[in-house]
């Protein structure tokens, strides 16, 4: 088959070699004139600090000191080892600078002969169906038929900026964690911290080595205000602002803030695609089987869609299962059955009291979810020292979020941890 894969970071990287190894001929679309996709750091920000209309808008969502917040051994992809056997060096640290990612994922792409397939600075702007094939064209102009699209675009670059009453009176200083660099400007300032996943606990901290107090919030801290660490306070989600007052239930407040970072997470977004193949509502992409084709649409693919995964090895069984499907290996259900599975996921969620934009998420799912797939490619299971290390790794993330990723560890992978 002829397949376009758009993006070449990890997940379109992996989908390329899985592809070629099924005997598919591909191309793969690179806006950017490099591999690596969220990987490659950019210094400058947007002009729009919350990334909502930039003239300028970047990609990358990095900030200068970011490590990885989970042990190399266990983000490699499983047959290509985050050591000096694989893409990476034995000496690196057991969670590595996002430098060390890229120079991974680069490598990755050279070892498998992945340049030549790649087509940089070419921006897809449109993909149509037509007779069962996609015409896919980029902004450059170029137009081609494909047998099917794998959408490897990415889903931290469009920033996700929920509305905060009282906002627009607001005097200080507002910005989004994707344009957030190092902690330069927060010296001496009085910051409110929104968000309390993985880029709200690392930012809330490195700012919080040179502000005066930082005022952490989040739905997960639904309890009156308390001190966490010296200058760290943390509080429930904001109702809103009063001028530079931030105000929270219980008649809690702080005044005086002078910058206000959104940590809030990232809108998937597909604007080159038709808006009658997909509809998403409140961050749900519906509706996907596998969390990947759309029923009608088996020839199209959105790969690392789920979030709260271990995405490189989540990425690459995606793209083994799916470039199986295409050379047909992998045989799929009836599309009406497709639909009806899709369907029962979703009631099953609504039970569960689950909100519409965590459907996607897997967390303790997703090991169940990788094995699956991997079961219908014939393939073996994820390793058990997987499943124990991805473990010990939340543990001690929850237990010492400051200093976790300099912490022993119990269990380790295939790749080889040494330290100098």
């Amino acid at each position: 088959m002829k397949v376009a894969v758009i993006g070449a970071g990890a997940a379109g990287l992996v989908s390329a070699r899985e592809l070629i190894r099924c005997g598919h001929e591909i191309t793969v679309f690179e806006q950017s004139e490099r591999v690596g996709g969220i990987w490659v750091y950019e210094a400058e920000p947007e002009d729009d600090l919350l990334g909502l209309s930039p003239s300028n808008a970047v990609f990358s969502s990095l900030y200068d000191s970011l490590r990885t917040n989970l042990p190399r051994d266990l983000m490699a992809f499983q047959d290509y080892t985050f050591d000096s056997s694989g893409g990476g060096d034995d000496y690196w640290q057991r969670y590595p600078h996002h430098s060390k990612v890229l120079e991974y994922l680069e490598n990755f792409a050279k070892d498998f002969d992945l340049l030549r397939y790649i087509k940089f600075s070419e921006t897809v702007v449109s993909m149509v169906s037509e007779n069962e094939a996609w015409l896919v064209a980029t902004e450059s102009g170029h137009q081609d038929i494909f047998d099917a699209v794998m959408i490897c675009n990415g889903h931290y670059s469009r920033p996700r900026v929920p509305h905060i009453p009282g906002i627009d009176k607001f005097t200080g200083l507002t910005i989004h964690s994707h344009n957030y660099r190092n902690n330069d400007q927060f010296a001496g300032k009085r910051v409110a911290v929104f968000g309390a996943a993985a880029s709200g606990i690392d930012i809330a901290w490195e700012i919080s080595q040179v502000a005066t107090d930082v005022y952490w919030s989040g739905g997960i801290f639904d309890f009156p205000a308390r001190t966490i660490a010296g200058n760290i306070y943390l509080y429930p989600s904001p109702l809103g602002f009063s001028g530079n007052t931030l105000e929270f239930t219980d008649g809690i407040s702080v005044e005086a803030i002078d910058i206000f970072v959104y940590c809030t997470g990232y809108e998937y977004s597909f604007p080159f695609l038709q808006d009658d193949i997909v509809s998403i509502t409140d961050n749900w992409i519906y509706p996907l089987y596998q969390e990947m084709l759309p029923p009608e649409y088996a020839s199209l693919a959105f790969m690392g869609v789920p979030s709260l995964v271990i995405p490189f090895p989540l990425f690459e069984m995606q793209a083994r299962w799916y470039a199986r499907v295409l050379a047909g290996k992998v045989k799929l259900p009836s599309p009406s059955l497709m639909q009806a599975l899709v369907q029962s996921r979703h009631d099953k969620l609504v039970d569960e009291g689950q909100p519409v934009r965590h459907f996607h998420k897997l967390a303790d799912k997703q090991e169940a979810y990788v094995n699956q797939l991997a079961e219908e490619c014939g393939d073996p299971a994820l390793p058990e020292w997987f499943g124990k290390l991805a473990i010990e790794a939340q543990h001690s993330r929850q237990a010492d979020p400051e200093n976790f990723r300099d912490k022993a560890m119990s269990f380790h992978g295939a790749s080889v941890v040494k330290y100098r």
